[in-house]
Formats: structure tokens, sequence, C-alpha cells
């Protein structure tokens, strides 16, 4: 079976079920990474304003060039955002270390805003996006365009 990137609720409600969230998956837009049948990641777009939105991103296995690129591709070029935000809990390392592996850099902290410590607000800006760019982009958009 391989690999596919696929999108609908689903997808929402499996990163909200990783992430212990309370936002409402069948309200809000999701991209998730399908291995074998078996859902291995996804992102969530919530709160959308034209400008910005929020991320929400649980990963259950490896990630490859195409998913990368195809949410960054949506959050940036179909949404056409210029700022993608991503909340973290602050003793949420191994998910701290990943989103700043991704490029995010922490741009906020609310403090106390959570049972065991911050909210830490991690930002990317679309021209700070690497997965947008020749390495990830013309790649996948060739590869897009045989499937």
């Amino acid at each position: 079976m391989g690999w596919h990137i696929a999108s609908g609720p689903e997808i929402g409600y499996w990163v909200s079920e990783h992430l212990g969230s309370g936002y409402n998956p069948s309200r809000s837009n999701a991209i998730g990474l399908v291995r074998d049948g078996r859902i291995v990641a996804g992102v969530v777009y919530t709160d959308w304003n034209g400008k910005s939105l929020v991320c929400h991103i649980a990963i259950d296995g490896r990630l490859n060039r195409l998913y990368l690129f195809a949410i960054y591709d949506y959050a940036f070029n179909v949404c056409n955002v210029d700022k993608i935000v991503v909340p973290v809990w602050s003793d949420n390392d191994k998910s701290i270390r990943m989103v700043t592996r991704m490029g995010f850099a922490e741009e906020c902290r609310i403090k106390d805003a959570q049972p065991n410590g911050d909210i830490l607000l991690l930002t990317m800006k679309k021209s700070d996006c690497r997965f947008l760019g020749d390495r990830y982009g013309k790649e996948n958009a060739s590869t897009a365009a045989r499937a």
C-alpha cells in the first residue's frame, strides 16, 4: 500500500486524540500522512484570519518530503497566510525539538497557562520556510505531476 497523503475529519480526530486537545476536528482542515493504511502524522489548521493560522501537529512515525511540502504549501500558498503559529506545552520537550527542527522559533511564552507550566507559541514566516524552496518544492511538484 505504501505512503499517501489524506485529508478529512478522520485526520483531525486522530490529531485531537494524540494531543488531547479540545478543539472540534470536524470544523478544521487537516492533512495526514498514511502508511500501509495507518495514519502516522497529522496536521490540523485552525483559527485562520487571513494573515496567520494555528497549526496542531501530531506524529507517530516518519515523515517524507512530499508530506512536508504539502503541509506548508497548504498553509502558505493555499490559505495564503504569512505566518503559522504552533502552540506547544513547555514540558513537551519532544514536540519543542521537532517543531524547532522544522524551522519554528519561539515568539511568545504564556506563563502558567497549562497544568504543568507555560504554553509556548512558536511561529514560522513564509519567508523562513525551507520546505517550499527548490529542494522540496520543485522535487515534489514534479512528483505530484506524475501521480
